[in-house]
């Protein structure tokens, strides 16, 4: 680890710092530095270290009930002694020169609140499907998706007030047909049947989105989105049960598209289908989870790893997991997100889009180069997923870059296929004998790596990387990434961890590092503006040319930072399977969860309003840990970030593991680790090494069942 730098973060001491079981298990919802409104604020405890087991032991109030094998009784003791003290818990940890990505919160329209007449409101928005959500067609994205094919709506809940009333309102971006269809409450057992199937009615009142205490939304078009017309439904009764709506009732709803054809591009349909939303009455908020178990259709909470943001099962297309935009996705951004899609489809050399039926975008033609290694941000992640290693030459179907560092190349500049070749001489090969016997054969790529100029570099391989959940991550705040830093290994577990501090490239300072392999970029933004500049050749206002030249304006990057920002995360699955909780249970006293910890809520103060205050699980920390020799580049040279305190040849920053198990049916393949080297998940595990090198060990001590059973585990997520 590099010596602490002036101005560096300070993390909790070792004697405020709660044991690694309160990072582990409690963290996600109970933050050291703030506490979330929604759960008790554990610096207020003042009960006794009986009455904390207890609790512990019950679960309640949303919590799981943890046993003896998930907290021993010890590490509960240490955990009161911490509450005791409580320092650190309630206190703000510094960030040293370190500026907070998102300085505060900007108000806007929450996606479920209490109207100040005592209605529940719950906003949302869509865009049109080839087919019902059982069928094929159903995921992808059709011809044309990205002109006047979006809309919001808005679902008014009564219930509170004792009424038996919801009215939904339908406020598509191009003009529908008079009598949009509307059909509610699903016939469990049947398919895609509803028990009501209707007209809307058209012209009406738009919804009041006033909030209690604060102005009234009464320009929808300025403050939330344009539409071309209002239409809006009441239901009275449960049309499956034809009783009155009452709380917990789960309420489907579907709109069916019909778009006056004068409206629409002339290769597009007028007619399509949308999502079947779900909405839990008297809850706020939409939910994946479905209540018609022959369908199958839906997550229960436990697998929501992304929050409300967490996407329903597909198993008609499950090669399109990573391609959804998040299930609470709001009107303000949901056309934002399909032209931002269109812009990562689209080829900066001639325009084209990947997909037929889709013309091509004349205006950011001839934008890429000179120096290249693609031409589109899609060729890398196809289905948005990650990379793969190199099978030979390097060339603009490759989906691995190399970093080059020495003293003719700025830090961490990228091979251009221009500047010189890279191709796969061969492979090392080991072996590593599990307790049990069971020899696993790892294999490490050996690249040749030719700049024109000769000159034989340091670089570093680097596969594209999974894309969902990004918005999440730049959603967590600064004190929730530095409370779990450990760089004086308080609690001699042997992991230490720090946060990357580099420069933002706008020109606001420093900032935690989030996204790269090395935690080099501090937001989505400059994530995407840096793979357009580095990977394509195009400049923006983020990553400008030599002479300041900008080719992408600012808001074309908007729309494709806001298509990544907003992809929804799938959720788990088998959560609820024996094997697959046993895993997890194994997942944290082994010790993986250390660095790949489970849980976390987001801040209040991203500017999308989707990503605010969400319990996510990306088994991640973002810190940068040494993971040994094995995974280090050769050569000191090899540092990424432009900050005090760079990444050093053996730091990598703690992959995200939401996705990963889904790898093989979305990409066809699965590659892990920064090369990609590794082609299972227990490859990935035993080459790590450095701070992880105990939690391997234990790893590799495992019974075959139990081994088993973590890998199931992981491959749920």
């Amino acid at each position: 680890m590099p010596p602490s730098a002036a101005g560096a973060p300070t993390p909790l001491s070792c004697d405020d710092r709660p044991p690694a079981v309160f990072a582990a298990q409690c963290a996600g919802c109970h933050n050291l530095a703030s506490s979330d409104p929604r759960f008790p604020n554990l610096a207020q405890f003042a009960g006794t270290e009986a009455q904390l087991v207890e609790r512990v032991r019950q679960g309640g109030q949303g919590m799981p009930a943890f046993d003896a094998t998930q907290i021993s009784d010890a590490a509960l003791r240490d955990v009161y002694e911490a509450l005791r003290n409580r320092a650190g818990v309630r206190a703000p940890i510094a960030l040293g020169r370190a500026k907070p990505l998102f300085e505060k919160a900007d108000p806007v329209t929450p996606v479920s609140f209490m109207r100040d007449d005592g209605v529940l409101i719950t906003r949302g928005a869509g865009r049109v499907r080839g087919r019902h959500e059982l069928e094929e067609t159903y995921a992808p994205f059709g011809p044309l998706y990205f002109e006047d094919r979006t809309y919001g709506f808005v679902i008014e809940d009564y219930t509170p007030r004792g009424e038996s009333l919801i009215r939904v309102s339908y406020l598509p971006v191009a003009r529908p047909e008079d009598k949009t269809n509307f059909r509610c409450f699903k016939i469990y057992g049947n398919g895609n049947v509803f028990s009501a199937n209707t007209g809307m009615d058209s012209d009406t009142a738009l919804p009041s989105l006033a909030l209690a205490g604060k102005d009234a939304a009464t320009d929808y078009t300025k403050q939330i989105a344009a539409y071309a017309r209002v239409q809006s439904h009441e239901v009275t009764r449960n049309a499956r049960t034809n009783a009155a709506l009452k709380d917990g009732d789960m309420f489907e709803f579907e709109f069916g598209v019909f778009i006056e054809a004068a409206e629409v591009a002339a290769n597009g349909r007028t007619a399509y289908y949308t999502d079947t939303f779900r909405y839990r009455i008297g809850d706020g908020g939409l939910t994946p989870e479905n209540s018609d178990t022959s369908a199958k259709m839906g997550p229960t909470s436990v697998a929501y790893l992304g929050g409300a943001t967490t996407l329903a099962w597909l198993f008609v297309e499950p090669e399109l997991y990573f391609s959804q935009m998040a299930l609470n996705i709001q009107h303000e951004h949901v056309q934002r997100f399909v032209e931002g899609r269109r812009l990562f489809h689209t080829d900066f050399a001639t325009g084209a889009h990947s997909e037929s039926g889709n013309p091509a975008l004349m205006e950011q033609a001839n934008k890429a180069g000179p120096m290249l290694v693609t031409t589109s941000c899609e060729s890398c992640h196809a289905s948005n997923g990650g990379g793969q290693t190199l099978a030979g030459m390097l060339d603009q179907k490759s989906s691995i870059v190399f970093k080059l560092y020495g003293a003719n190349e700025p830090r961490g500049s990228q091979l251009q296929l221009q500047e010189g070749t890279a191709r796969l001489l061969d492979s090392e090969e080991k072996s590593v004998t599990l307790a049990d016997g069971t020899v696993v054969k790892l294999s490490r790529p050996r690249f040749e790596v030719r700049p024109n100029s000769g000159a034989t570099p340091v670089y570093s391989a680097r596969i594209a990387r999974r894309l969902v959940g990004l918005g999440l991550l730049e959603a967590i705040d600064e004190q929730s990434i530095l409370a779990q830093a450990d760089p004086n290994d308080c609690d001699n577990d042997g992991i230490s961890g720090r946060p990357h501090v580099v420069m933002d490239p706008s020109g606001a300072g420093m900032r935690f590092g989030r996204f790269g392999w090395r935690a080099e970029k501090v937001s989505v933004e400059h994530q995407v503006a840096d793979a357009l500049a580095a990977d394509i050749g195009v400049q923006s206002r983020v990553i400008p040319g030599p002479n300041g030249e900008v080719e992408l304006n600012d808001a074309d990057l908007d729309r494709v930072s806001a298509y990544m920002r907003l992809l929804g995360v799938p959720p788990r699955r088998d959560a609820e399977d024996a094997m697959v909780a046993k895993g997890e249970t194994l997942f944290h006293t082994v010790g993986c969860a250390n660095c790949h910890v489970p849980s976390v809520t987001t801040g209040e103060t991203h500017p999308y309003v989707e990503l605010r205050g969400q319990q996510i699980h990306p088994y991640t920390d973002l810190l940068l840990h040494n993971l040994g020799p094995d995974l280090a580049d050769a050569g000191e040279e090899a540092r990424d970030g432009m900050g005090e305190e760079p990444a050093t040849a053996s730091e990598w920053r703690t992959a995200p593991l939401w996705g990963v198990g889904l790898s093989n049916q979305v990409q066809g393949y699965v590659a892990l680790l920064h090369d990609g080297r590794a082609k299972s998940v227990l490859e990935a595990a035993l080459w790590h090494g450095g701070e992880a090198t105990q939690v391997r060990e234990r790893l590799t001590q495992l019974p075959r069942e139990d081994r088993e059973a973590l890998i199931r585990f992981v491959e749920s997520l």
